[in-house]
């Protein structure tokens, strides 16, 4: 099977929280923080935060791509609810370790979990997504179109 790139842009990224912010409004609930995991989930968590108006704290958690895990926030205990955010539900093992480690720290927080792309075969049910794909019929790598940035970058040689 071979492996497909799709990349998306910041107006595609504000229809899928759009979606978000829908299905959310339909299960009556309105998070205290937005909770943005590093690194997929910071520019989809702060335009979140933004469209509801809500404040915005980044947490490391990520067990791929550069892992760090430092999820401890004081914000967690002020708070009674949080919604939490990432770019891609791919597996799901970083969202189920990082509801253990809340469940196991703040007890009593109403922490939700949503994301922009969400794996149809993960092993983690998600509160809302914006769109779904399914890597066991189709293999793709999704990511957050830079634009002509990361192609100017990446084609340039360091200066050192």
């Amino acid at each position: 099977m071979t492996l497909s790139k799709k990349y998306i842009n910041h107006a595609t990224v504000a229809s899928y929280l759009t979606l978000i912010i829908e299905k959310m409004n339909k299960d009556d609930f309105v998070p205290d923080i937005i909770v943005g995991l590093s690194r997929g989930g910071l520019v989809p968590g702060i335009m979140l935060s933004h469209f509801l108006g809500k404040p915005f704290v980044p947490i490391e958690a990520a067990l791929r791509d550069h892992p760090s895990w430092n999820t401890q926030s004081e914000n967690f205990s002020k708070v009674e609810k949080i919604c939490i955010v990432d770019d891609i539900c791919d597996t799901g093992d970083t969202f189920k370790k990082l509801k253990q480690d809340i469940l196991q720290n703040y007890k009593g927080l109403d922490a939700r979990f949503c994301c922009l792309h969400y794996n149809k075969p993960s092993n983690f049910a998600v509160d809302w997504y914006g769109t779904s794909i399914d890597k066991d019929k189709k293999r793709c790598l999704v990511g957050l179109s830079m634009g002509r940035l990361v192609e100017t970058r990446r084609s340039r040689k360091p200066n050192y």
